[in-house]
């Protein structure tokens, strides 16, 4: 994968693509449109919509019409056929694994997965399972969501593939009430207050665990939630905090092998 020697043309992986524009950025990600309206809101390091987020080059698609409102509305469904077009073409474009910037996009996991012929993981969420198969039977998985409204109506952790006691096991807590959050990144309204942000989403998880001390590992949906996962972590005792660079690292990880060095 890193450098290779020249090979024949007939011997290069099946990835490389004839008339490929560029090469070398194997993440496809899908991002919502940018919801309208007055301010300032950039996607900051961490975040899923900074390229510097990553540790190999990224391939960005939006997926025109989709945004965070209308992927729950009667337009969302309607919708997939965008969805799987944008991650067909990132394939096009030599993506060798399709992800996208916002965890809700889980409710096309299937669609696109049937669509293309690389790894398909549209949600942090797709980690549930997985986190709370580790966990011993006295503890519970905390995920938090930009709106738990939002999942519970359309039962997004059973696209996950979750089959846990959610209540028991899992406990879902959502950020669609508070003050700066949900404005910025729910309603598309005013600049990004990094700081206020960051105590919404550290306060909301903080109120979680101490609800729940049983809680022993937290997961957080949003794309937007990553740049703040350090200070939940301090601020909740220090337990493993997962997100979406938790899950496209992972497979990053998988895709890059270096050797081992040391000592015998």
């Amino acid at each position: 994968m890193v450098n290779p020697a020249p090979t024949p043309s007939n011997q290069w992986p099946a990835w490389v693509k004839q008339r490929q524009a560029v090469h070398g950025a194997p993440v496809g990600m899908l991002m919502l449109d940018r919801m309208p309206g007055p301010g300032v809101r950039p996607f900051i390091p961490g975040d899923t919509g900074n390229a510097t987020t990553w540790s190999v080059p990224v391939r960005y698609k939006t997926v025109p019409d989709l945004n965070v409102t209308r992927i729950f509305g009667p337009e969302g469904e309607a919708l997939t056929s965008a969805v799987v077009e944008a991650a067909k073409e990132l394939v096009s474009e030599g993506a060798q694994l399709i992800t996208s910037g916002c965890g809700y996009l889980v409710r096309y996991q299937q669609a696109v997965r049937d669509a293309v012929d690389v790894p398909v993981f549209l949600s942090s969420l797709l980690l549930a399972p997985f986190l709370e198969m580790m966990l011993p039977q006295d503890k519970s998985l905390g995920i938090l969501v930009a709106s738990k409204t939002a999942v519970d109506q359309n039962s997004l952790l059973n696209a996950t593939g979750l089959h846990a006691d959610i209540g028991r096991r899992v406990v879902v807590a959502g950020l669609e009430d508070t003050q700066v959050f949900a404005p910025t990144f729910l309603w598309g309204k005013g600049d990004l207050d990094v700081s206020a942000v960051q105590k919404d989403v550290v306060d909301t998880a903080v109120a979680l665990v101490n609800d729940r001390p049983d809680i022993g590992m937290l997961l957080m949906e949003c794309g937007d939630l990553p740049p703040y996962a350090a200070a939940v972590q301090q601020a909740i005792g220090g337990i493993p905090v997962f997100d979406f660079t938790s899950l496209v690292e992972f497979f990053i990880g998988g895709l890059i092998r270096r050797p081992f060095t040391g000592l015998i």
